[in-house]
């Protein structure tokens, strides 16, 4: 936890957009053509301060003088700033100003086959082009790209060099290939038009970098223009660089150059600017070009019937399926991978000789790169490195901290529901619609990640990416990266969707009270038709099953994200039943919602197990990021207002509205806690407590401890329309 204000909260942004466009329609006989295009021209504008940071989280600082240390908060508090990570940190960030552009062109045919069957065929052709910003020179990470220095993959393009994609200057071409077909029609069968089928399928392609964090914050986040410094280095030169086992410096002294403590040191100005190739940097992000604009494909049969007094009966099927989405923000591209982690254990805590994984130049620069974190061999005398640099893909690139992009596109989505729909059409004073879905979504582990990219003080870090509610419970996912359990195998984590609702009932009716004027009570006009008539009274009801409820274990060290893999997804082993046997009472239910006998922690029930230097600890959780047969809490709710017009003209009239929400005061059971532990042990003969890696105190997991629902609230509003 970094000392000061909130980090990344005070971002300010705006934008401006020029379109232009045009329809045409022409009808020709059973045929009614339409045809358009439209241009759009949109420049956004991107301003956020980097943040410094102090870091007192966690780590074991020590003052090499007198050998004594503690928690981080508690050197902090003695005046000495943490190390390690992006415990503590710097940066600068530039101010970007960014153009993008948008072509559409369509053309549909209304066909009308038979007077009882109409034919909609349609096809639309999408250009999404991606973003330049004017300030140059542009700067992006090729992953792929041999690069001459360091002789590995993996380099810092500029507009201008031979790896640039082209295109101008935008950072990458746009896709070419998103056409659109759309086909649908409407049959009346039977005489009369009382039954109508509808049906049909359709294609619609977004823009993928207008999506989290994109085109604002990719071009900030730009190469050599968006800068973070760690202080890996100490104050004290007998500290190894990077150990985490000392203070970067002390608060109480400003004699040292603080720059060059930092890694690499910490310049005046961008390094972009100069075109710097910026190896050896601590943390480097960048944008990466969908390889497919974002896709959804939908589909839908729906029969509808028309009933005696003015009501309709409807049934209908929904399909959908999204591919290239909006996927896992901030994917660390800079992780040792899963197969090396299993087979070293803990040895991956320790250093390597260079040459068992590279030699000549690259061996050379490495050491030039990491000079504070080269240790000698004591047998053969050969100059060393810590595995957390030599068996990252990219040593030479966010080592240290990370190499990340700032959104990516392979999220996938599938959607299946069953809608029936019974509606009263306005008549009498009286109408209503009941609405009543069936339906199943699954996707992969992270996507669509809006409700974790919240940047303002409360979502950042109050609640930390949590966006409250019921739809508070999408926060679980980690936010940066942090759902997927194996970052070597994300498809493994397609699971039921975090924000899937089986079942969902929704009532509306809006009823005209029987009093007054022309009606069957107090059929008067005057001054008590003035009083008693025009009232409309509407309800509201809506009903919904729970949320695919998550369960997180204490980690191993396969997924607590030390080497810059999954981040800590936290999962655990499903060894029995969630859910518990036998009728309970709501008490019960509130104090334990979930069966904790159901889950165990990946490295299994004995406690001793959670340290490295034990294989148990190094082994796959077996459970995916949800439940799929288990859910939090249900919700329902009802709402109502009363209104009435009081008219002093044809035009002119107050409207008076009388709204109560929560109207039955109802209280929906929050979501329980989802981190699973076991009670402390209780010695029976001294009561003493003992609490270990999964006995816990207090150990809450399974309780209830809050609400869905705001109690009952009422509002009075007078409006005036002329």
């Amino acid at each position: 936890m970094p000392f000061g204000p909130s980090t990344w909260v005070n971002m300010n942004t705006g934008a401006e957009a020029y379109t232009i466009l045009d329809n045409l329609i022409k009808v020709m006989g059973k045929h009614t053509l339409k045809t358009g295009f439209v241009y759009r021209l949109e420049h956004t504008i991107y301003e956020s301060g980097f943040p410094t940071g102090f870091g007192f989280g966690g780590e074991l600082t020590q003052d090499p003088q007198t050998s004594l240390g503690g928690d981080g908060l508690a050197q902090f508090m003695m005046g000495a700033t943490a190390t390690g990570g992006r415990g503590s940190f710097t940066g600068l960030m530039w101010k970007p100003y960014e153009r993008f552009r948008y072509w559409g062109l369509f053309v549909q045919d209304d066909f009308r086959l038979r007077p009882n069957f109409t034919l909609n065929l349609g096809l639309r052709y999408d250009i999404y082009g991606l973003y330049k910003t004017r300030g140059t020179p542009e700067s992006n990470f090729c992953l792929g790209c041999p690069n001459s220095v360091t002789g590995l993959p993996g380099k810092v393009i500029y507009e201008g060099d031979p790896e640039w994609p082209g295109h101008g200057r935008d950072i990458a071409p746009p896709q070419w290939n998103s056409l659109a077909p759309r086909v649908n029609f409407a049959w009346t069968p039977f005489g009369g038009n009382k039954t109508v089928i509808r049906g049909g399928f359709d294609i619609f392609y977004s823009n993928a970098f207008a999506g989290i964090n994109s085109p604002g914050q990719s071009a900030a986040n730009a190469p050599g223009w968006n800068q973070e410094y760690d202080w890996n280095g100490s104050f004290y030169s007998q500290c190894v660089a990077g150990s985490g086992q000392c203070v970067a410096f002390p608060l109480s002294n400003t004699s040292t150059a603080k720059g060059n403590l930092t890694t690499p040191p910490l310049p005046s100005t961008f390094p972009a600017q100069s075109r710097e190739p910026l190896i050896g940097i601590g943390l480097l992000q960048f944008f990466t070009p969908p390889s497919h604009d974002p896709i959804v494909q939908m589909w839908g049969l729906e029969v509808q019937r028309e009933l005696p007094g003015d009501m309709m009966i409807s049934v209908g099927y929904v399909g959908s399926h999204g591919t290239h989405l909006v996927g896992e923000p901030f994917r660390q591209f800079n992780y040792i991978h899963t197969k090396d982690l299993q087979t070293l254990q803990q040895a991956v805590f320790s250093s390597a000789d260079i040459s068992q994984y590279y030699s000549g130049s690259t061996a050379a620069l490495l050491q030039s790169v990491y000079p504070g974190f080269v240790t000698t061999d004591p047998v053969n005398g050969q100059p060393q490195l810590p595995y957390s640099i030599l068996l990252k893909q990219y040593p030479f690139y966010g080592a240290l901290s990370t190499l990340q992009n700032n959104t990516s596109f392979d999220g996938t989505s599938i959607y299946h529901g069953l809608n029936l729909r019974f509606q009263k059409r306005y008549s009498h004073g009286f109408d209503f619609i009941v609405a009543y879905t069936v339906s199943k979504k699954i996707d992969n582990a992270l996507t669509g990640q809006t409700g974790t990219m919240l940047v303002d003080p409360v979502h950042w870090s109050t609640r930390s990416g949590n966006v409250g509610g019921r739809a508070g419970e999408l926060g679980w996912q980690g936010g940066f990266g942090g759902a997927f359990r194996d970052p070597d195998n994300r498809k493994a984590d397609r699971a039921i969707a975090a924000d899937d609702i089986p079942q969902i009932l929704n009532i509306a009716v809006t009823y005209e009270l029987p009093f007054g004027a022309g009606k069957p009570l107090l059929n008067r006009r005057g001054i008590l038709n003035q009083v008693v008539g025009g009232w409309q009274l509407t309800t509201n009801f809506n009903a919904e099953a729970g949320l695919p409820q998550p369960v997180f274990c204490p980690g191993d060290e396969l997924t607590n994200g030390d080497f810059g893999g999954a981040f800590g997804s936290g999962r655990c082993n499903l060894i029995g039943n969630p859910h518990f046997k036998g009728k309970r009472n709501r008490a019960d239910k509130i104090s334990q919602w979930i069966n904790p006998a159901a889950f165990e922690p990946p490295f299994g029930p004995d406690p001793a197990a959670a340290d490295s230097s034990d294989p148990r600890d190094w082994l796959f959780p077996t459970m995916g990021p949800r439940l799929a047969n288990f859910r939090t809490p249900g919700f329902w709710d009802a709402d109502t207002a009363l209104a009435k017009e009081f008219h002093i003209g044809e035009n002119r009239y107050f409207q008076f509205r009388w709204e109560t929400f929560n109207a039955l005061n109802h209280q929906n059971p929050g979501l329980p806690d989802s981190n699973w532990c076991l009670p402390a042990i209780i010695d029976p003969v001294t009561g003493n407590e003992t609490t270990d890696a999964i006995h816990q105190d207090p150990c809450n997991f399974g309780r209830i401890t809050n609400i869905q629902t705001d109690p009952r609230s009422m509002e009075f509003a007078l409006k005036f329309y002329w």
